[in-house]
């Protein structure tokens, strides 16, 4: 049981790679591949894709064989098998996707609200439900899908094996004949709270500065220079003076 777990997991990746990016808009087509939406059919099962030959089968004969290129046909039917060739094939059934690559030979049937997908021997089928969910069901399989009014999807093995992932590919479950699993109808969205903003810090008033007062230029004081005195002079005063003393 434990080597069938790894080898469901790498089926689911390796498989789901395959399949589902055909259907991923952002990868550029396939030269030569037909991509059409035709109008919704009354029984709610539709072609959506053809990259390759596809045989459209019922109660065991070929109704049409679809290549590139091909107009792709409106299906009335509310049980139609797939026998792919080469390539792949993806289809859509009450709002499930399913995809089929080469090797595959899968019936849809697809009532209000219950889609039913049966793979006999070949190469895995893969299904994504409303939510994202992947269901990829192995050789001699078949899966019921029901639609609750609580708001869940019941999915239930007929028979066979399948391995269920989340959206994201993880929480890989292994659902055997017999058992049931629900699943939420719309994506899970985790509210995430808003990255908590710190607080701005208060920045303090700016203090205006003080109104610096001129200062007055200091001029140096310079002592004026002495009066000049004439030698001469001073001694004829002295004479004089001396002349009139007794």
């Amino acid at each position: 049981m434990k080597s069938f777990h790894i080898l469901a997991a790498a089926a689911v990746i390796a498989f789901s790679a395959n399949a589902f990016a055909q259907a991923d808009p952002a990868i550029p087509a396939i030269p030569g591949e037909t991509s059409a939406t035709p109008a919704v059919p009354s029984k709610g099962i539709k072609i959506t894709k053809i990259t390759g030959t596809v045989n459209i089968m019922k109660d065991g004969a070929i109704l049409m064989t679809l290549k590139p290129g091909d107009a792709i046909p409106e299906l009335t039917d509310n049980s139609v098998t797939f026998a792919i060739v080469d390539g792949t094939v993806d289809v859509e059934a009450g709002g499930k996707k399913i995809s089929g690559a080469t090797g595959s030979n899968f019936t849809v049937t697809a009532t209000e609200g219950k889609v039913n997908v049966a793979l006999g021997a070949g190469t895995p089928v893969a299904i994504k439900s409303e939510s994202g969910h992947n269901i990829i069901l192995t050789s001699n399989s078949e899966v019921k899908m029901v639609n609750t009014a609580e708001g869940k999807v019941e999915i239930t093995m007929e028979k066979g094996n399948g391995v269920i992932t989340n959206a994201s590919g993880g929480d890989t479950q292994t659902v055997q004949a017999g058992q049931l699993i629900s699943i939420p109808v719309a994506p899970i969205i985790i509210e995430q709270a808003p990255p908590a903003v710190a607080p701005i810090e208060e920045v303090p008033p700016v203090e205006p500065i003080d109104t610096i007062e001129p200062i007055e230029p200091i001029v140096p004081f310079v002592e004026p220079p002495p009066p000049s005195v004439i030698p001469s002079q001073e001694v004829i005063e002295a004479e004089e003076v001396s002349g009139s003393t007794p």
